[in-house]
């Protein structure tokens, strides 16, 4: 089975949306991206059990990185280092040493006028999770300059 290229900029905003009790699978014949709620979950319902089984039975589908593979803390704390005005990243980390650190973060990042900043970073860092998952799964990929 020849894995067809998958869009680097679909992994990333897939890997944006992950979620707790949900998976993503990529679907390596057609490059489709399904989500399954995770087993006892009540959401789970027929199809996801039709597609769960199709998914164990055969190498077609491969597991996307979940929230704590992804680790967007992570991201969000590469961010906060990473700007050169010494007022904004203290106030950045700070936020995040708190309770509800992302609400504070995008209400921060909206106060100190950076969110565009913010938001293209983060998602520069899906994109560079999204292609090392392709290169470690061997799952060939295109980006938008391709």
């Amino acid at each position: 089975m020849k894995a067809l290229p998958v869009k680097l900029e679909t992994l990333a905003l897939a890997l944006e949306a992950t979620t707790d009790g949900w998976q993503q699978f990529l679907n390596k014949e057609t490059g489709a991206i399904v989500n399954l709620p995770t087993e006892g979950d009540e959401a789970w319902c027929d199809e996801d059990e039709h597609l769960s089984d199709e998914i164990e039975r055969g190498d077609r589908y491969v597991c996307l990185p979940d929230q704590y593979d992804i680790n967007e803390y992570k991201i969000t704390e590469r961010f906060s280092l990473g700007t050169d005005h010494e007022e904004q990243r203290r106030r950045l980390l700070n936020v995040l040493k708190g309770r509800k650190p992302f609400r504070r973060l995008k209400d921060t990042i909206n106060a100190l006028g950076i969110a565009d900043r913010y938001f293209a970073f983060r998602l520069e860092a899906f994109r560079e999770i999204a292609r090392r998952w392709c290169v470690n799964n061997g799952i060939p990929y295109e980006t938008e300059t391709s």
